[in-house]
């Protein structure tokens, strides 16, 4: 009777982990944590700056026309643009981080329950209609994972001022284009330009503390010292 001849792998398996596999170790998290600080920190700070010198670009196009030249509209051109980029970098890099947390979630409570699958940590903030509460979704049950008792609070009220600061960039973008090209709505661009800074302000600080807290409860579940076991009596 012939043996049966050795199934070879599937060239797929190295990527698709079986099902009921032993789930990925968890992994440090400051290094991202600080990066995608750091990115959400710049583009916040040049949103400030663009806001600052925007009156004075607006009324030196105003007196001298689309040939005028000044170092407000150079400073005020290379904080948008920086603006931008950071915020592209910001969202690769708080992805990274937590794609790394909604992982070590997984790894430090196997049981924990999760709205969302890992991937959104990337495609939650970029696809339409859904990224107005998916990301919210994930960075709330990796928190609960760890912390089933702690309420959504904190994470709530950064969503809300993320989601504030979003629309109101978009919308100061447009008013400020038309400022500075057309010389209309400028009253409105620079209280528009104005709050969009104060709030992005707010929201840097409500995601420094989700990066901070989160980072601290994976941390002490992954360096955890373990007890020492009791020396017997002599």
């Amino acid at each position: 009777m012939s043996q049966p001849a050795e199934q070879l792998p599937h060239p797929a398996a190295a990527y698709y982990p079986m099902a009921g596999g032993s789930p990925r170790p968890a992994k440090d998290l400051t290094a991202l944590g600080v990066v995608a600080f750091v990115m959400a920190a710049v583009a916040t700070l040049c949103t400030c700056v663009a806001a600052l010198v925007l009156v004075r670009a607006v009324r030196v196009r105003l007196e001298g026309g689309q040939d005028a030249v000044d170092w407000s509209l150079g400073v005020y051109y290379a904080a948008t643009v920086l603006a931008l980029l950071s915020l592209v970098a910001g969202w690769v890099t708080g992805s990274m981080w937590l794609h790394r947390a909604r992982v070590n979630a997984e790894a430090l409570d196997p049981q924990g329950h999760h709205a969302r699958r890992a991937g959104w940590a990337w495609g939650g903030w970029v696809t339409p209609v859904v990224a107005l509460w998916f990301p919210f979704q994930v960075v709330r049950d990796v928190r609960r994972a760890l912390s089933p008792l702690e309420t959504s609070a904190l994470v709530a009220c950064w969503w809300v001022l993320f989601l504030a600061a979003e629309i109101g960039l978009r919308a100061s973008l447009n008013l400020q284009g038309d400022a500075l090209n057309r010389f209309e709505n400028v009253a409105t661009a620079q209280q528009m330009s104005a709050i969009t800074a104060a709030v992005m302000v707010a929201a840097l600080a409500g995601w420094a503390q989700v990066l901070r807290v989160i980072t601290l409860e994976q941390h002490a579940r992954m360096y955890a010292v373990p007890p020492t076991p009791a020396l017997p009596a002599q």
